[in-house]
C-alpha cells in the first residue's frame, strides 16, 4: 500500500547553550496538524482507504553541535500527537 503524511506546527522553541562547548540543548512545545492518507489492498484484492486528520499539543527535545557560528549539526525528536512521532537529524547552515 502507499501511506502518505504530512504535519505542520507553530512551535516556541528554547535553547540552551551548554557552557564551554560547543554542544546545546533544546525543546519546544505546541500545536500541530498531522494529515494521514494511505490505501491498501486486503485478501479479496479490494482497495481500503484510510484517512485521518488530527489536531494537537506537540513537543521535541533535541541535541546539536555548533562545529563554527555558522554551521551545525543536530538530531531531534518530536511528538505530534498521539499517533505521531518524529525523530529527525540534520543540519543548519546560517547566512
Amino acid at each position: 500500500g502507499d501511506i502518505d503524511a504530512k504535519s505542520y506546527g507553530a512551535y516556541g522553541t528554547y535553547r540552551y547553550q551548554f557552557p564551554n562547548t560547543a554542544l546545546y540543548a533544546k525543546g519546544k512545545l505546541g500545536v500541530a496538524k498531522t494529515e494521514i492518507e494511505g490505501n491498501y489492498l486486503v485478501e479479496d484484492s479490494n482497495r481500503k482507504t484510510i484517512s485521518k486528520d488530527d489536531t494537537s499539543l506537540a513537543g521535541g527535545v533535541g541535541l546539536g553541535y555548533s562545529v563554527n557560528p555558522n554551521f551545525s549539526v543536530e538530531a531531534e525528536y518530536d511528538m505530534l500527537g498521539s499517533d505521531a512521532d518524529l525523530m529527525t537529524v540534520g543540519a543548519q547552515l546560517k547566512f
